[in-house]
């Protein structure tokens, strides 16, 4: 049982966080079986459960369940998932997706999902946290199943307190003894639960019971000795199983009671398999080094390829069946490509809509970064901790996960994309072109690859809180740089031009306009008498950007666009290592 903040620390220690000296704020040694701890075996070893159910949406069970064994077992090992769902009662809701399975089976699933490889160690926090009394029995029979099949679980509790241990034949004169009187109709389970809720009889029963640490029973040979009430007692626990006999004996002796307790009713091969295990584990740590043997060198049953390619298939098969968020999108591209193409309605033709121009291109280039830049601020944060469990238990590595995030996104983007840059391009009047239609095209797609690559740097780090303000504004100076001194462009010092370079709204409104208006572009029409900017390249004199070209500003967007893809991924490893 541990408290306040030393539960989160303890975690830290017992799923061997390689700093966890300093970050827990304790000192000392931890020993498995007497010996030092290799912490990267340990962990290898062992699985986390989380309190809160964090499962893939738009799965179902039975995906779910092959991603995993896909993703922790070795190329060409039979997967357990049929065997695994049976065990834990979900066979028959394997075509249920994770969002629509109940509390308690989202519960059996998080743990099924881990013992696809077998783990003997299980670390939960606060399993029945949340859950109804009959998932609560389920989930405690379950992890009590675990248990006995050799494996072992840590149970990790906030302020919990053990208030009966025993018989169910004891539990009303145990309650007597204390002065709480069970009514004869009343079921005493029931009653116990009730009582339960006055903090003051929980402490007396715990006291009472030395938290757990004494059973109470009708079968002993002679009443022990009423005990101090002090949760510091000595004990010790024997297990002793007879080939001969049945029976089981687990001796439990301290300074002031020494008796029996009555055995489990487990089978015979249950007992010879958990001691055959016992005296593995106490000699030589096997256990350990089974889950290692079939790991490559970075401690994954996976290679690099193996881990994107699934992960890859996994996230498209996402994408396509969040069918709501689809259509979000699509609505929203279609919509602002015909309201932006509406606004400036054939103006790329008219030589006197110079100023309106400029305006066209940076309402694209504004478009593709504030779509995209919130997109991951939004999303990413909740993906994040299913992440860092699933990366935590060893499933893949960190850069096999964001190279398949990075790639998954593509299809869809570059598509809409291309709608919405289709719409604006002939409801402006901009003359068709094949190669200044793809540079168009190119460009947009660029400047979205970029802002969504900040918006990922931005949703590692930060929670959707605090992401929806920092997003806004830091996105912000670039739009300043990006609109600074059109009108006096050469006047602009040399210093503020190298500044505004690295604004890749900047590099995008700049390529826009060269797209639009260079490519050895005709003269535009014009209905007025004098018409100074209808010869494009005056205006692009005009901007002072001749001596720079498109692809000079797509390569510098691809360097910032890699700068925060960069970003985002440290970001993760920073937040996966706090």
């Amino acid at each position: 049982n541990l408290k306040n903040g030393f539960r989160v620390s303890g975690f830290d220690v017992y799923r061997a966080e390689s700093d966890w000296e300093s970050s827990a704020g304790i000192t000392g040694e931890l020993l498995v079986n007497g010996q030092d701890r290799d912490e990267q075996h340990f962990q290898m070893s062992s699985c986390y459960i989380t309190q809160e159910d964090l499962l893939q949406p738009l799965l179902t069970v039975r995906e779910a369940m092959d991603v995993a064994a896909s993703l922790k077992l070795p190329r060409g090992s039979e997967a357990p998932s049929e065997e695994i769902l049976q065990e834990l009662g979900l066979l028959e809701h394997q075509n249920t997706r994770t969002d629509q399975l109940s509390g308690g089976q989202k519960k059996r699933l998080s743990i099924a999902l881990e013992m696809v490889n077998n783990p003997p160690v299980f670390f939960l926090d606060e399993p029945t946290s949340g859950l109804d009394t009959v998932s609560t029995t389920q989930c405690i029979k379950l992890l009590k199943q675990l248990a006995r099949q050799g494996r072992t679980v840590v149970y990790v509790m906030a302020d919990g307190q053990c208030i009966y241990q025993g018989d169910t034949g004891a539990i009303v004169p145990h309650l007597q003894n204390v002065g709480l009187s069970c009514p004869k109709h009343h079921n005493p389970a029931d009653f116990i639960i009730e009582i339960s809720e006055d903090t003051d009889i929980v402490e007396k029963l715990s006291n009472e019971i030395l938290n757990g640490k004494l059973y109470k029973t009708t079968k002993l040979d002679e009443a022990p000795s009423k005990p101090t009430p002090t949760n510091n007692m000595p004990l010790k626990v024997s297990y002793q199983p007879d080939e001969n006999d049945t029976e089981t004996e687990i001796m439990l002796t301290n300074e002031k009671c020494s008796y029996k307790v009555p055995r489990c009713k487990e089978n015979s091969e249950s007992h010879s398999s958990l001691s055959s295990q016992s005296s593995q584990v106490n000699t030589s740590g096997a256990w350990m080094k089974v889950q290692i043997n079939s790991t490559n060198s970075f401690g994954y049953s996976t290679t690099f390829c193996e881990q994107f390619s699934i992960l890859l298939c996994r996230m498209i098969k996402q994408i396509s069946r969040n069918r709501q968020g689809l259509w979000i999108q699509l609505i929203h591209h279609v919509m602002c490509g015909f309201l932006i193409g509406w606004c400036f309605w054939r103006m790329a033709d008219d030589g006197s809509q110079m100023f309106n121009h400029l305006k066209l291109c940076v309402a694209l280039v504004i478009f593709f970064a504030y779509t995209q830049i919130m997109v991951p601020v939004l999303v990413f944060p909740q993906e994040v901790k299913l992440v860092k469990k699933e990366h935590f238990n060893c499933w893949y590595g960190l850069s096999a996960y964001y190279a398949a995030l990075t790639v998954s996104k593509l299809p869809l983007q570059v598509a809409l994309n291309v709608v919405f840059s289709t719409i604006v391009y002939f409801m402006a009047g901009i003359p068709f072109e094949v190669e200044r239609f793809t540079v168009f095209c190119l460009i947009g797609n660029i400047v979205s690859l970029v802002a969504e690559g900040m918006g990922l740097a931005i949703g590692s780090v930060f929670s959707v809180r605090n992401g929806c303000a920092i997003g806004p504004a830091a996105i912000a100076p670039f739009l300043g740089l990006g609109i600074y001194g059109f009108d006096f462009a050469h006047q602009i010092p040399l210093l503020m031009n190298l500044l505004m370079k690295t604004s890749f709204i900047r590099c995008g409104i700049v390529a826009m306009i060269l797209t639009i208006f260079g490519f050895n572009r005709k003269p535009l029409e014009c209905n007025e008498i004098y018409c100074h900017f209808a010869k494009p390249k005056v205006l692009i004199r005009y901007l002072d950007i001749e001596s720079t070209s498109v692809w000079y500003e797509i390569l510098i967007m691809i360097g910032i666009m890699l700068l925060f893809r960069t970003a985002g991924f440290l970001g993760l490893r920073y937040r996966f290592a706090t």
